[in-house]
């Protein structure tokens, strides 16, 4: 691995933290990556266009924030 790799990695450690252990811990991880994310980005698609044409349903990213405020995440 080269040096400038082990850098981009280290340095991605450092502001992001440890590799989430729980799933608790990946939502905390995720929110954290994605925090200047609009509340209406979607993250986790589960349909697209089953409900109409352009109508996708999942979890967006305020979905996922309160989520996570509700576990004390």
């Amino acid at each position: 691995m080269s040096r400038h790799t082990d850098r981009i990695r280290r340095e991605a450690m450092e502001q992001y933290g440890a590799k989430p252990a729980s799933a608790v811990e990946a939502l905390a991880h995720v929110l954290k990556v994605y925090a200047d994310e609009p509340d209406s980005r979607l993250m986790v698609e589960a349909t697209n266009g089953i409900y109409g044409d352009g109508v996708r349903t999942g979890l967006t990213m305020g979905d996922l924030r309160a989520l996570a405020a509700r576990l004390g995440a």
